[in-house]
């Protein structure tokens, strides 16, 4: 079974693709919701931009160039800038608290 993915007050439930911090629902995009999803299952590890890009974009899908940044800075303004580390030029990873 699939549990509920989590990091401190942050919640995925793949299944159901609903977000919850500190037990709101946060209503996310397709891409958000799967950037999010791809950091909250290698919790405190380091994610390369190229590596979240494949996770958000089929195979063969036009990828723009600074869309990953986009979408991270989304979803720092949707579940608090802190939550989201930037590595320059290595990566992402998302904080456990």
């Amino acid at each position: 079974a699939i549990t509920t993915l989590r990091a401190g007050d942050l919640e995925l439930d793949p299944q159901t693709r609903i977000v919850h911090l500190a037990g709101k629902s946060i209503p996310l995009s397709q891409r958000e919701l799967a950037l999010l999803e791809h950091l909250m299952r290698r919790p405190g590890a380091i994610v390369s931009k190229a590596n979240l890009e494949g996770s958000i974009y089929g195979w063969g899908e036009e990828v723009e160039s600074n869309a990953v940044e986009v979408h991270i800075s989304n979803l720092r303004k949707k579940l608090g800038a802190d939550r989201i580390v930037t590595l320059r030029g290595v990566g992402y990873r998302i904080d456990i608290k």
